[in-house]
């Protein structure tokens, strides 16, 4: 290798952990209404994806936590809405349950994120709207949509952001924190 650094990318994503007892009561609902579906494998980690980067040199991660550190991480109230299936249209391949953003504080988070984190060249924004949302199943293979019942959870706060480094797995992703941003 002639005196080359081999570098080494990390799978980033940056995302809001759900309070303990909120991601509790998703977890009961999970298995009270998805468990007996064989077609299913439970997401292994709740949390609302603001920007996923994917794969991105171990030696920028300084820019990206520059990006997160210059950010204002608001209060964030929140709640969650009806269940529903991704993609809208096709086979589906995701269950998911929609976020509710009544102060429009998490759409501006993500929108302030997404900017900061391109303008330090390690995100590319998503050219589609962003749907805050938990992927709570996936589908082994894409799928038909079922009858689903929305989770029944009082308002909250989403407590921080997290910066997570993802590695895929046979049984599913693992996911590390890399560092915290409190909300508030």
């Amino acid at each position: 290798m002639s005196g080359a650094v081999a570098e080494r990318s990390l799978r980033l994503f940056v995302a809001c952990d759900l309070p303990d007892d909120v991601e509790s009561r998703v977890r009961e609902w999970q298995r009270r209404l998805l468990a007996a579906r064989p077609e299913l494998r439970f997401a292994g980690a709740l949390h609302v994806t603001l920007c996923f980067l994917g794969s991105v040199d171990e030696a920028r991660l300084p820019d990206v936590t520059a990006a997160l550190h210059g950010l204002t991480i608001p209060a964030l109230p929140s709640g969650l809405g009806d269940a529903f299936f991704l993609p809208q249209g096709a086979r589906k391949r995701v269950v998911a349950v929609r976020v509710e953003d009544p102060s429009g504080g998490l759409v501006r988070l993500q929108r302030d994120m997404s900017a900061a984190l391109a303008h330090k060249r390690v995100y590319e924004p998503e050219r589609r709207p962003w749907l805050p949302h938990l992927t709570v199943a996936r589908f082994r293979r894409p799928g038909a949509a079922f009858s689903l019942q929305n989770v029944n959870v009082e308002t909250f706060g989403l407590p921080s952001v997290v910066l997570y480094s993802s590695v895929l797995e046979k049984d599913g992703a693992v996911h590390s924190p890399l560092a915290t941003y409190p909300a508030g």
